[in-house]
């Protein structure tokens, strides 16, 4: 608008400007920006309704996928803080100060590192847990079930059978070597006698040829026999170690559970076992209250069952014959020792169902104590009423199995876990693509002279990683806090 002079009679003119007062690159800017609007609040709204639609206490918390709320509020921190700094980076460039433009610009880029780096971290940690989206399911189960037992009982079986394969081969290592090596030896005494022989006939000279090949053969399973024995023996400290532990646990944890839910003709208290075993190898401290209850009700019984196992088994011992109590102490000490002992075929079937009885309940009470000293040696907590979670004898909390043992990797049992997993990867995921692109924005400028003529791109970007920083002040109180 322009005002003429009063020799035009003091009119006022006005002029229309053609287009927006703005620049195209921020019309396309802001076209674009909008989209992604309408993409991430799709987005946070279907995790809105996933979230506060499932039923009360099923969907994970903080805790139960390893979220940690400090490294999420440390990165929303550091997302700020590179917004204040793109701020100041343009308005250095338009004040045509380059340097501090520059040192600025630098700084918005480190810490959209930062940020990354600290993401990478999390994800990782994830991962190391079995915490991720996977079909049909990654190491994560809805529930407590007979399928969830039988993969824990399945893993810990594979586990077992390997290292016990291990220590076989170990045991037997030498004698393979020593057979390996007196092969060698007949092979090579046999190849010196031919070659020591000037005149071979044809079937000599196919043997000769047979054995040198025959002989290479043995120094390669040689050294691989040598080798393999060498690893084995670096590691049977340690083999020897997690064997036992995996055999506790499969023997007096999973296969305990599967022994309850079969004997058991109650529901709630099949489910009941189930829901202790998975507690036991990943625990949900909400669940601690019910697990410490159930604990004291199986000490209960366990005692109960036992004294009734005693009685029956004095009373069978007080009416067995002479030749019953001699075939059970000799069962009794072959068993000590380890060997196999069949009952003696001179008893009478009478005598030979005694004798079945009382081993039976024998068995019965060892695996009972076995549960026993097996809750103290790898559960060893107590529940703490104050703290409304299990506690180690140390104070420390209870952390499962799986962290206890970090080599056991065991299924875990988190309620809309998976379902978690692929919303908090899919939503955290795209934020952080968004985050590349701006790096890769970010590192086609750095090289650039950011004065006066560079401020409007600079403007532009800072846009675009504004809307990156207000996209994580939404996600960071949905997926860290709630």
């Amino acid at each position: 608008m322009s005002e003429h002079d009063s020799g035009h009679g003091g009119h006022v003119h006005l002029e229309y400007q053609p287009a927006l007062p703005i620049n195209n690159g921020k019309v396309i800017l802001w076209l674009f920006l909008s989209t992604e609007i309408m993409f991430f609040a799709g987005l946070i709204g279907t995790y809105i309704v996933l979230r506060f639609g499932a039923p009360s206490g099923t969907w994970p918390g903080p805790h139960d996928v390893h979220v940690v709320e400090f490294l999420g509020a440390f990165n929303t921190f550091v997302l700020i803080c590179s917004s204040l700094s793109i701020v100041l980076a343009f308005e250095a460039a338009r004040s045509n100060k380059p340097s501090l433009a520059k040192g600025w610009f630098t700084l918005t880029f480190a810490l959209a590192i930062v940020f990354l780096g600290v993401k990478g971290v999390e994800y990782t940690s994830k991962f190391q847990h079995g915490i991720y989206p996977q079909k049909p399911r990654s190491k994560m189960y809805e529930k407590a079930d007979i399928y969830y037992v039988s993969e824990v009982r399945t893993q810990l079986n594979d586990m077992v059978t390997k290292w016990q394969a291990e220590e076989t081969e170990l045991s037997t290592a030498d004698n393979t070597q020593q057979q390996l090596q007196s092969e060698q030896q007949s092979v090579d005494a046999r190849i010196a006698e031919l070659q020591g022989n000037s005149r071979l006939s044809p079937e000599e000279s196919e043997e000769l040829t047979q054995k040198q090949s025959r002989s290479k053969e043995i120094k390669a399973e040689l050294r691989n026999a040598e080798s393999n024995a060498t690893a084995l023996a670096s590691t049977s400290e340690e083999r020897q170690a997690k064997l036992h532990v995996a055999e506790n646990l499969l023997n007096n944890f999973a296969r305990w559970t599967e022994n309850i839910a079969a004997r058991t003709d109650d529901p709630a208290t099949r489910q009941a076992a189930m829901e202790i075993l998975a507690y036991q190898i990943y625990p949900l401290h909400r669940d601690a209250h019910a697990v410490s209850e159930y604990l004291r009700s199986e000490a209960a019984d366990r005692v109960a069952e036992m004294e009734k196992l005693a009685a029956e088994r004095a009373d069978l011992e007080g009416n067995a014959t002479a030749p019953t109590l001699e075939a059970l102490q000799k069962l009794q000490a072959a068993t000590a020792s380890g060997a196999a002992s069949p009952p003696p075929s001179s008893l009478t079937p009478e005598e030979t169902l005694q004798l079945e009885r009382i081993t039976a309940i024998d068995a019965r009470l060892a695996q009972i104590r076995m549960r026993e000293e097996s809750l103290d040696e790898l559960f060893p907590v107590q529940y703490d009423s104050e703290r409304h979670t299990f506690v180690r004898r140390d104070e420390s909390d209870w952390l499962g199995f799986n962290e206890e043992y970090k080599w056991l990797k065991l299924p875990m049992k988190i309620p809309s876990g998976n379902m978690w997993a692929s919303t908090y990867f899919l939503l955290t995921g795209f934020h952080a693509l968004h985050v590349v692109v701006g790096l890769i924005v970010f590192a086609c400028i750095w090289p650039l002279r950011l004065d006066a003529s560079r401020a409007n791109m600079l403007e532009n970007t800072g846009l675009y990683w504004h809307f990156v920083d207000l996209v994580w002040i939404f996600l960071f109180p949905l997926l860290y806090l709630f």
